[in-house]
């Protein structure tokens, strides 16, 4: 069933808008004089069954944009502005909806509200604000009381201080059983606080644990950003018993505990990576005790075999994780009472997963249930009606609050899901995680009795709860164990926990394991517990080194991609010369074969209603990068020794001609970076030839290559595009795709942003710009790009002792040197700022999108730049002759 709503397309906005003759200097009114148009521009697919009423819109009442919703004993509902107050509400009688006048702010002096929690008869607050001298409420976990009595919290205490904001700051709550524990969920660019790294069930000896050097992002994302990257803890009532339980995130917005007190978390992707072989989808995670999930910043992303990581109950493909909602609380059918409602912003979509028993875990399987354009999702809760309530909004736009009810005669039952199995192995893990928080009696003997468990889940915890145990009382436990994978599991806690000093010991002890013994999942644990004791315990000696190589050379190349890739790594690492010819080799057998990423991509469904985000992934997919190619070449790019000349050729010659693929946002310049060090390994005297063989990525060369203006221009405002876009860009507009493109590219605005597969990378990409944001949102991006800017594209500004002021993305940080890069048009380019110069450091006011962009074009280019923005550069919208977008009114 489709919510019955009028859908007007975008150019209605304009000409509405602009017919009103106002002044483009007061583009609020602009806004205000819309109100129902824009609300009446949503789409939203509703399951059968079920009936979805809209209660409020914030954004109409200057009551921002909402992210974070709770509900507390006495029905009244708390709604969080993302960068303002938190405000309350008695939750309406079915079909009736909320009045402006019944909608209040808190007293309490607190708002940028990522997460909000009603327990122990208090409101928590996760405050996501940039601490500086005069910040009084600053990033942190707060709880507020009703102290007066009158229903409405006024006092206000700090449980906890975190350094980190935005995006990827502290997030969200949820009750743990019993309605005791707190659990709380932060970003990757939230630091551990010191009372949580010294109390964690994930020992804190997290490190990168990559054996040769990670590639940052070429677009400065997250490149000062360590292990452990996102994390989750729990607290008792009043902020003490503080633990952390898991980490290795991204940027999970959100947890939930299912009827079993399990807990999950569902992780971001990064997508800029897209088609890289370090990419991975949004997923949902089983955050057991003590797990860690692998993110690393750049090219350092663990793979999913990794043994001291744990793998995802399901990948979903792309997106942008928000919301997650166990549905124990709801009253829905049956079918949906044993998993869990997840939110993503990106695409409007709130997907159920079924979580199955699947021994010590879980696995899970997708199904669309709700989705809207556009939809974009920011929080979803469980009433205590057993209703569902739904805050859309995010980064400043338009916001909406809708109840979802059951109203079908579903009465179905489904069948149980344990087995015998399930139930044993969830027993003995969770008998193992009671030892992860420090040393007891008979833990080794316990947890040694599992490091071979057939269950992963299982032998993980095993080897946590051994990790925990003083090493004194395992390590010789090691060195005589004869049982293959309890030698690797034993050696893997070994080389976390234990001392240089045993280094050769465990090499040699790892070269007894014999790889005829193992399967293709042991051969990759022995050979990442050779990677932990390289990396952590330093290179060993040359004769220990010949040992090692020689037998991880028995194993390479071998049938398998991932046991390949361990294997070179740990022999390029160890300056194994064979190794460079044998990786060169496989890197261009799988560019030959078009090797690309094997992972979850969005489905037809998803895609044919997005259809202009399905077009950009199906255009990426068709010229996808050979990513497993690439894993090599990064690899390589860290090798000095085994090269020929020839070889060099055949190198340096596929960067130039695998530029032609299409990936993320940050594919080309991450190429450029691995090509720029790959060059340092070559003799002198032969970089200018390589450098030219292998061809330079150069943004400003392209700026320059684009498409000038036709013009003649004008300085034109908000009143003459409306009047331009009126007797421009009707029904009978005869412009081509083509001549939107070059509009598009002769504007610049292929420079910094995508429009499908094509165009730059320092701006959001315009794909989806009318699948995920309101007409009115859309408008004032374009003449007032400053008033909403994304931590991801956002400058930071320097001021310096001399008095002068520099802005830019920021590309790495240390104590001594931050450096930027200043020119949107190119990431190329940076520039080194000495911290001891600094006076000042702050978001920068100013868009790096600059002013004026349209005044060089004449009004014919304007149509076509909007014909072109407007159709997502569909040749199949009504613009340039097809039927998409005709439409006026959605019914069932």
């Amino acid at each position: 069933m489709t919510w019955h709503v009028k859908y007007f397309p975008l150019l209605a906005l304009f000409v509405i808008a602009f017919s009103q003759g106002c002044d483009p200097s007061t583009s609020d009114s602009v806004v205000q004089t819309n109100e129902e148009t824009d609300s009446s521009a949503i789409v939203i697919n509703v399951p059968d069954g079920f009936e979805l009423e809209e209660l409020y819109v914030p954004s109409d009442h200057n009551m921002g944009t909402w992210v974070s919703l709770a509900e507390d004993d006495q029905g009244r509902m708390y709604a969080g502005d993302q960068h303002g107050h938190i405000y309350m509400f008695k939750i309406p009688k079915i079909g009736e909806k909320l009045d402006s006048t019944q909608v209040d702010s808190i007293e309490a002096q607190i708002g940028h509200a990522h997460g909000m929690l009603w327990a122990h008869n208090s409101l928590y607050v996760s405050v996501n604000k940039k601490w500086t001298d005069t910040t009084e409420v600053g990033s942190g976990i707060y709880r507020l009381f009703d102290q007066n009595g009158n229903g409405n919290p006024d006092e206000l205490h700090m449980l906890l201080r975190l350094e980190g904001q935005g995006e990827h700051g502290p997030h969200s709550f949820i009750l743990g059983p019993m309605g005791k524990k707190i659990y709380f969920i932060a970003g990757n660019h939230t630091d551990v606080p010191k009372e949580l790294a010294n109390n964690s069930r994930l020992p804190n000896v997290w490190k990168e644990d990559n054996l040769l050097p990670s590639y940052v992002d070429a677009r400065g994302h997250a490149t000062d950003r360590e292990a452990p990257g996102g994390w989750i803890c729990s607290m008792d009532a009043d902020g003490d018993g503080l633990e952390l339980i898991a980490a290795g995130f991204r940027n999970a917005f959100d947890i939930g505990m299912n009827d079993q007190w399990e807990l999950f978390a569902f992780d971001a992707d990064m997508e800029w990576d897209f088609g890289m072989p370090w990419y991975r989808p949004i997923r949902i995670c089983h955050a057991v005790s003590g797990a860690e999930f692998g993110w690393r910043t750049g090219t350092g992303k663990w793979p999913t075999y990794y043994p001291d990581a744990l793998p995802s109950v399901i990948d979903l493909g792309q997106g942008s994780p928000t919301a997650v909602l166990m549905t124990g609380n709801l009253k829905f059918p049956q079918k949906y009472r044993h998993g869990m409602f997840v939110a993503d912003w990106s695409f409007g979509t709130l997907y159920f997963i079924d979580l199955v028993p699947d021994g010590g875990s879980y696995r899970g399987t997708k199904e669309e249930f709700l989705s809207g354009i556009p939809f974009p999702l920011t929080d979803v809760i469980a009433g205590r009606d057993g209703h569902m309530y739904i805050a859309t909004g995010g980064r400043d736009l338009e916001s909406h609050f809708y109840r979802l009810r059951y109203v079908g005669n579903d009465e179905s039952t489904i069948p149980g899901r344990e087995t015998r199995e399930t139930v044993l192995f969830r027993q003995i893990r969770r008998e193992l995680e009671t030892l992860h928080d420090g040393p007891k009696p008979v833990a080794v003997e316990k947890a040694w009795e599992h490091l071979d468990h057939q269950d992963r889940f299982v032998r993980y915890a095993a080897r946590i709860a051994l990790e925990h145990q003083p090493v004194k009382e395992w390590e010789k436990k090691v060195m005589e164990e004869s049982i293959p994978v309890k030698t690797i599991s034993g050696i893997i806690a070994l080389s976390r926990m234990g001392n240089k000093r045993s280094r050769d010991a465990m090499l040699r002890k790892l070269i007894t394991v014999d790889w005829a013994n193992l399967s293709e999942s042991q051969t990759l644990d022995k050979l990442r517990a050779y990677e932990l004791i390289l990396h952590r315990m330093s290179s060993p000696g040359v004769k220990m080194t010949a040992e090692v190589v020689a037998d991880v050379q028995k194993i390479f190349p071998s049938e398998s991609n991932a046991v390949n890739r361990e294997a070179s790594e740990i022999l390029i690492y160890l300056e194994d010369e064979e190794a460079t010819r044998q990786a060169l080799h496989l890197m261009i057998q799988h560019t030959d074969a078009n090797t690309t990423l094997e992972v979850a991509m969005l489905d037809d469904e998803v895609s044919s209603r997005h259809e202009r985000y399905g077009k950009v992934v199906k255009e990426v997919i068709a010229n996808m990068p050979p990513a497993e190619a690439i894993f090599y070449a990064v690899r390589l790019s860290h090798a000095e020794k085994g090269w020929t000349d020839g070889m060099r050729e055949q190198y340096f010659q596929w960067f130039f001609d695998v530029m032609g693929a299409k990936g993320g946002m940050s594919f080309k310049a991450f190429m450029e970076n691995i090509r720029i060090a790959a060059l340092e390994h070559v003799p002198k005297q032969q970089r200018e030839h390589y450098q030219e063989l292998s061809g330079v990525f150069s943004p400003t060369e392209e700026l320059a290559n684009l498409p000038k203006p036709k013009g003649p221009g004008d300085a034109y405002n908000m009143s003459d595009i409306g009047k331009i876009l009126r007797e421009n860009l009707k029904k009978e507009y005869q412009g081509s795709i083509e001549d939107g493109r070059r509009a598009f590219e002769a504007a610049l605005c292929s420079s910094c942003h995508r429009m499908g597969a094509e165009g730059g990378i320092s701006g959001p990409d315009l794909s989806q710009i009318n699948t995920r944001f309101k007409q009115r949102d859309i408008v004032s991006a374009i003449f007032q790009p400053s008033d909403a800017i994304s931590d991801q594209y956002a400058f930071t500004l320097f001021t310096l002792k001399s008095g002068e002021k520099k802005a830019g993305r920021i590309f790495s940080e240390d104590d001594d040197k931050v450096i930027i890069m200043p020119n949107p048009y190119s990431s190329t380019i940076k520039e080194e700022i000495l911290m001891a110069d600094v006076v000042e450091q702050g978001p920068s006011p100013i868009s790096p999108m600059p002013p004026g962009l349209l005044n060089p074009l004449n009004k014919q280019e304007i149509a076509d730049l909007f014909a072109y923005l407007l159709s997502g550069a569909d040749e199949d919208y009504f613009y340039y002759g097809g039927t998409k977008g005709l439409e006026d009114e959605v019914s069932d």
